[in-house]
């Protein structure tokens, strides 16, 4: 079982991906339960029937850990997993960074009081050992999508086109992914097009990707990514076409979503050239503010403009240019070690950034 609340693993066949999913999928359960009768216990208090059972003592030890909180529903007590923590306060309706802060008992007594008076059902996911997520019980908030299910059409509607070959595999508590490498130069001709017509020529050999991300803890919906490598530029050809986990058409959608793909991207493949037409004086000054403007963080922001500096100057260019460096913040992440939720986060952030009012942020001298 894979129980450490730190549990993160690369798949690199995708048989293995599926096979994956499908195990922990086994061994998972959905409890619905009124949100006003769960109540938390610290790891101290987890009752000596629990403590007995077998599996559990390494379970326990795991969870005091990191969380060192239980959750006590009518169907039983079970083990808090920290992809639970954000959903449950959400469940109680409260929020705040002290909370982090403050002791294990204090913030089991904190979610008991606002507990007692809150409204509706929760949706429980319970997997391997631990309450993974404490999602809304009204399918109107969150509906379970079959992840294993997901992920077998995501893999059948690329294998039928044989346009892709697999990358890579990973999941962890929090979510599951798979990228493929895509072999048809349909986009790959579209964006050199684009680039031409806006008199501009790609950095290098293009390679473009997707990548297919979902979770069931309520950290992503299901949501698929285009990228592109262009010589060593990694770009982000807008935001995920994404599916929110509501009512009960998630997979019916997804597929929809998988066929029209191309078309999507294609489309936003012109957002893109749009910034080609885009002038800015001051790049680097511009793709600071931005940043700043977006909360991307003081040491991230440091070495992307400085990435950009040495990569593109600080000579006029166009606002592509400027959105080409602000990809380049991604590497950092990863080279801090950033994980996988975060990362995901941060690329439709940028995502995001492509729709700025760039002129808003072209501004001249020394910035603080």
């Amino acid at each position: 079982m894979y129980y450490h609340d730190d549990f993160g693993k690369i798949f690199e066949t995708e048989l293995d991906f599926h096979e994956y999913l499908a195990e922990i999928d086994g061994r998972a359960r959905w409890l619905r339960t009124p949100a006003k009768q769960l109540r938390v216990l610290t790891v101290a208090e987890a009752p000596d029937a629990m403590k007995e059972t077998e599996g559990m003592p390494d379970i326990l030890a795991d969870t005091k850990k990191h969380t060192g909180l239980l959750l006590q529903c009518p169907h039983g007590v079970f083990p808090i997993g920290k992809t639970a923590v954000g959903t449950l306060k959400d469940r109680a309706r409260i929020k705040g960074s002290a909370l982090a802060e403050v002791k294990t008992a204090v913030l089991a007594d904190i979610l008991n009081k606002c507990l007692k008076v809150a409204k509706g059902n929760a949706l429980l996911r319970i997997s391997e050992g631990k309450v993974r997520g404490v999602l809304s019980g009204d399918e109107a908030d969150y509906a379970i999508i079959s992840m294993p299910e997901l992920f077998m059409i995501a893999s059948a509607y690329i294998s039928a086109g044989q346009e892709a070959s697999f990358c890579h595999g990973y999941a962890d508590h929090y979510l599951a992914q798979i990228t493929w490498q895509m072999s048809s130069n349909d986009l790959t001709k579209t964006y050199g097009e684009l680039m031409e017509e806006h008199g501009k020529k790609p950095f290098g050999d293009i390679q473009v990707f997707i990548r297919v991300v979902s979770s069931d803890v309520g950290a992503s919906g299901a949501n698929i990514f285009y990228s592109m490598m262009d010589g060593n530029h990694t770009i982000i050809l807008g935001e995920a076409l994404r599916i929110k986990h509501q009512y009960k058409r998630g997979l019916e959608e997804f597929t929809c979503n998988m066929e029209s793909l191309f078309q999507y991207y294609k489309q936003k493949l012109k957002d893109i050239g749009r910034l080609c037409d885009i002038q800015i004086r001051y790049p680097a000054n511009t793709l600071s503010e931005l940043m700043k403007k977006q909360s991307f963080g003081k040491k991230l922001i440091a070495e992307t403009v400085e990435r950009f500096k040495a990569a593109f100057g600080e000579e006029p260019c166009s606002a592509y240019e400027v959105y080409c460096g602000l990809c380049e913040s991604l590497f950092f992440a990863k080279k801090h070690d950033s994980s996988t939720a975060s990362l995901m986060k941060l690329e439709e952030k940028i995502a995001r950034c492509i729709a700025a009012r760039w002129h808003d942020y072209d501004i001249p001298g020394e910035l603080s």
